[in-house]
């Protein structure tokens, strides 16, 4: 459970570090799109990912048999989440301009390969035992 406590504490500092980046962007580049949007559109991202996380590191530590069940849950929640948020985002909210379309990827890609990351180095780790 250590280890996964630092799984999440390293996506707390990776949210952090990714909202940063972003943030000096929208600083350094006009653009559209405010601090409060990105600090929220950031944390709905987080929250996403950390959903997803938790999931599949339940999965490993049940039974083998079931852990490429709860491998394709955790990735296929984090998906549903995803589109239930795009569509919050682009339809309800009208953030439909090429920034917010652009700054919604660019999240999703950076999300997802930490995910991912994490996904691919512990089934590494528990093919190796």
């Amino acid at each position: 459970m250590k280890k996964a406590a630092g799984k999440f504490i390293n996506l707390f500092i990776y949210t952090l570090m990714v909202f940063a980046f972003m943030a000096i962007i929208i600083l350094l580049v006009p653009l559209q799109v405010s601090i409060p949007e990105l600090l929220l559109t950031t944390f709905i991202f987080s929250v996403i990912t950390s959903l997803a996380l938790l999931l599949f590191l339940l999965g490993t530590d049940r039974s083998p048999e079931r852990q490429p069940l709860y491998t394709m849950g955790a990735v296929g929640l984090k998906l549903f989440l995803f589109i239930i948020y795009a569509i919050v985002y682009f339809v309800v909210f009208k953030n439909t301009g090429a920034v917010y379309i652009i700054l919604f990827f660019l999240l999703y890609l950076a999300f997802t390969i930490y995910l991912l990351r994490i996904v691919v180095k512990t089934l590494k780790i528990k093919s190796l035992k």
